[in-house]
């Protein structure tokens, strides 16, 4: 069977497409290829990235403007790219009309909730390790019976973590699969949509010397593959 073909919404760094290959290779080793898309507002062009891809996968990187959840910014430390937001506002709607599969990760999941009728918290403390990626820093505790459990087979995880904003409210068909040692939700999933799942950590920067991460890769490929 031909590699699916998964879309990554990439980060925007001084007008230019920014994404660490992290991404590509997590995606290549289990068997699908990573496509960065053009950041645009072209409805055209997003309707048939829509169309054309197996899955998609929301990248890392800065904030949402909260007036995308009906609040002003509230904090000094929130930073916003407006060009990035109109994007995945209207490309994150119709990627989830199309039913294909979808994987948000740290921002990726802040944005399909956001996005998708959610709220965030617009700044928590000590979530943002010193460390480097590849050190798993904090735990989470996992939902039994969740997408993420299932996937995993594991009550808990240990997890890096590079954040300050996090799910407040959910969107209203999402439920938590972890949570965090303070109480705050860590991954979720769509209860409506076959592979809709977005995690607040970065397991392509540890997923090497994690199984975990590796099977949630996997999985994620493997809906994909099933959808061709």
């Amino acid at each position: 069977m031909k590699r699916p073909i998964i879309a990554i919404l990439p980060s925007i760094d001084n007008g230019r497409m920014a994404l660490s290959p992290n991404y590509l290779n997590a995606l290549w080793d289990h068997g699908a290829l990573g496509c960065v898309l053009e950041v645009t507002e072209d409805i055209e062009k997003i309707t048939e990235y829509a169309e054309m891809f197996d899955g998609f996968l929301i990248s890392g990187g800065v904030d949402i403007d909260p007036k995308y959840y009906g609040e002003e910014i509230k904090f000094d430390s929130v930073k916003t790219d407006c060009a990035r937001d109109n994007f995945e506002s209207v490309a994150i709607k119709e990627f989830y009309k199309t039913g294909k599969p979808i994987l948000g990760i740290c921002r990726g999941l802040q944005a399909l909730n956001a996005f998708l009728g959610g709220t965030l918290y617009q700044h928590i403390d000590a979530h943002r390790q010193q460390e480097a990626g590849c050190v798993q820093t904090h735990s989470v505790d996992v939902v039994g019976g969740s997408m993420l459990h299932n996937i995993t087979g594991e009550d808990t995880l240990m997890v890096n973590t590079f954040h300050h904003q996090n799910i407040k409210d959910l969107a209203p068909t999402f439920v938590a699969d972890a949570y965090s040692y303070d109480g705050y939700i860590e991954a979720a999933h769509d209860r409506e949509h076959m592979f809709c799942l977005g995690v607040q950590w970065h397991p392509e920067m540890y997923r090497k010397n994690d199984a975990a991460m590796e099977k949630l890769f996997e999985s994620f490929v493997s809906a994909c593959k099933k959808g061709k």
